[in-house]
């Protein structure tokens, strides 16, 4: 559950990165392209996403410690976003490797 709430709010991230003016376009994941023709769907899609992951961690955690794991979790992936994207680190082997081990590491250890 927490690996899911994790991978959702780095995607709801990851989305509204990529529309945002400042950033230099980075199509890695082969978004680029998406994002920048359908603007409002990809941030709407991004805040529901957001709100998605809000609601599974209040529902996981509970109302006061889910909303501050949210937000430390928020603060986390955004920091990883922005320091790994210009770097074009951020590609489907990595992503898909990281999740692995994260569904590994969450099924066997807790």
């Amino acid at each position: 559950m927490v690996t899911l709430i994790s991978f959702l709010t780095f995607i709801a991230f990851y989305l509204l990165y990529g529309t945002s003016k400042k950033m230099v376009a980075v199509s890695e994941l082969g978004t680029g392209k998406w994002k920048c023709k359908n603007k409002k769907i990809a941030q709407l899609t991004s805040l529901a996403l957001m709100i998605l992951s809000l609601g599974l961690s209040c529902y996981y955690w509970g109302l006061g410690s889910g909303t501050f794991s949210f937000f430390i979790l928020l603060m986390t992936v955004a920091s990883l976003v922005i320091l790994l994207a210009p770097l074009r680190l951020l590609n489907y082997r990595f992503l898909g490797i990281l999740f692995l081990c994260f569904i590994l590491f969450e099924t066997f250890l807790f």
